[in-house]
């Protein structure tokens, strides 16, 4: 993540708009009374400038004593470096209250000057003209790096705020968490003398021979093969989820496709059909865990030792094979990619790329300060001030929650970074003084582990497991990405989206327990189809061709 200085070229043109002059909001609502220099992303105002904000506050844990959301490291930071102040209208804790809140400022119309808000009412504010256009102040006032990490996803991130052309708000990215991989126990597979998995067809052998031949010594019929949740596929980048399998059949459940021209929900499809078959002959074979239609904690199946192989991110090895690895220092978990060819080469789907979007009432003075604060906190605090000792010590006290505005803006291969940075400081081609702090915590551990692995603790392992085994996995592994084209709620799925995902979730149990045959799909796909289904797949569509 080199920074990258702004090019003689946006230099000059910033210059020539902006120089010796200043403007008033204009009748849009969308002008800055800034000047030239107050408009560059890191430029400190002259005077102070006071800004309001709805907060969505983390709840646990608490601020340290004496501080506030309104003073605090991360506000001193932007004081000293912006010379800005936040004032926060109104705060609520994150989820519910907060878009309560969130909803009774909008049917009033009494905005704060910048807050948080979901895809749907960004929507409401831009069909109200009750938020500012940010496009002109995006471009003079977001950091080169910001801009770059934004351009990452392809432009899909700031496609999900744009309207008509027009840039109406910044969203919070959510980077890559893909591929999903298999985790196994290698010491049971040293001891039974199997090779490690490379294909489907691999990953059923070891399943089989786990299965059978007890290496974890439980007791005949106690060794459960896979661990799977109950609810079996769709949730991007989750633990205990079946997607891995889905994929290699080109079936990507609860996302909405395009394809022929046509939008699709991947939970129906001739392909997810086939995925479920060969789950349902695993079960049936006893490869898959038994009590999982009632298993209320899978965590608890792979501490006890009991589970051989489940799906999971790169980070599994911090949770929950970190608690595993503390009840039984020989548990030897490793991550494993699985591939229909055994090529290494996955398909998977990706996750909205904006989680939520900040905007930026309309007639407020300085628009620009948006992009000026997702600039510090995620460039200039993250690259250039990264030692800066009051949120170095902040964050060291388990206190991360005191940021005025919660953007988070990343890379979309963040974690691929994060590796090939650690194993630059690990390999003494990176100063450890250049790592962010959450890096320099997982350096410590890396290092400790590679000292002496046999020694190493739980912490140590875990986190030389998930950074250096996990993320180089993803950070090389080839991934075919399959894009979802909608990620919000139509007027029908308000209705009826609750019942038609516990009659999938149900339909897809049914199907791999065996208590329904594989031809039980097609009176699924009927069911859905009739009970809302097909009204809510024409929704997205027109929402798509909107």
């Amino acid at each position: 993540m080199k920074k990258m200085l702004l090019s003689a070229t946006a230099l000059l043109l910033s210059v020539s708009i902006f120089t010796g002059c200043t403007s008033s909001p204009s009748s849009e609502g969308n002008g800055s009374t800034a000047t030239a220099e107050e408009l560059t992303p890191f430029g400190k105002y002259a005077e102070t400038v006071t800004y309001t904000v709805g907060k969505a506050t983390p709840g646990i844990p608490k601020l340290p004593e004496g501080q506030s959301y309104e003073d605090n490291a991360y506000t001193q930071y932007l004081k000293e470096t912006l010379n800005i102040q936040n004032k926060n209208k109104f705060e609520a804790q994150s989820g519910d209250n907060y878009d309560q809140k969130v909803a009774m400022a909008v049917a009033s119309g009494d905005l704060p000057d910048i807050m948080a808000v979901d895809a749907e009412t960004l929507r409401q504010l831009v069909d109200n003209e009750m938020i500012a256009d940010l496009t002109e102040v995006y471009e003079s006032s977001t950091s080169d790096i910001v801009k770059e990490k934004y351009a990452s996803y392809g432009g899909r991130a700031l496609d999900a705020a744009t309207f008509d052309g027009k840039l109406m708000a910044m969203p919070s990215t959510s980077n890559a968490n893909i591929p999903t991989m298999l985790w196994v126990r290698k010491d049971w597979l040293d001891k039974l003398g199997l090779p490690e998995p490379k294909t489907i067809e691999d990953m059923e052998k070891i399943l089989t021979e786990f299965v059978q031949k007890d290496p974890g010594g439980n007791g005949k019929g106690k060794t459960v093969g896979l661990a799977l949740s109950r609810s079996i596929g769709g949730l991007y980048g989750s633990l205990f989820q079946a997607d891995n399998i889905f994929a290699t059949y080109q079936s990507f459940p609860r996302q909405w496709l395009e394809k022929d021209g046509k939008v699709i929900y991947g939970s129906i499809t001739e392909e997810t059909k086939q995925s479920l078959g060969l789950l349902a002959d695993w079960y049936k074979k006893g490869l898959i865990d038994p009590q999982m239609a009632v298993r209320e904690s899978i965590e608890s199946l792979i501490i006890s030792g009991e589970a051989g192989a489940f799906f999971g991110p790169w980070w599994s090895a911090d949770y929950p094979l970190n608690d595993a690895k503390r009840q039984n220092n020989d548990a030897d978990w490793r991550p494993y990619i699985i591939s229909k060819d055994g090529s290494g080469e996955v398909t998977a789907y990706t996750q909205n790329p904006a989680a939520e979007f900040y905007v930026v009432r309309k007639g407020f003075e300085h628009p620009e300060l948006l992009p000026k604060i997702a600039s510090a906190l995620n460039d200039k605090l993250v690259h250039e001030d990264l030692n800066y000792e009051p949120v170095v010590n902040f964050i060291k006290g388990g206190f991360d929650g005191g940021k005025p505005l919660g953007i988070m803006v990343n890379y979309n291969d963040a974690t691929a970074q994060m590796y090939k940075d650690l194993k630059a400081a690990v390999d003494g081609k990176k100063e450890y003084e250049t790592l962010t702090l959450d890096d320099r915590t997982s350096y410590d551990k890396i290092v400790g582990y590679m000292k002496d692995p046999a020694k190493a603790d739980a912490n140590q392992w875990s986190g030389y497991m998930s950074r250096m085994v996990g993320a180089k996995l993803m950070a090389e592994t080839k991934v075919n990405d399959v894009h979802p084209v909608f990620f919000g709620q139509t007027k029908s799925m308000k209705l009826k989206w609750a019942n038609l995902v516990k009659l999938e979730d149900e339909a897809f149990l049914k199907i791999v327990m065996g208590e329904e045959p594989l031809s039980y799909f097609d009176t699924f796909v009927d069911t859905w189809n009739k009970t809302g289904g097909s009204d809510i797949t024409n929704e997205v569509a027109e929402a798509i061709q909107e």
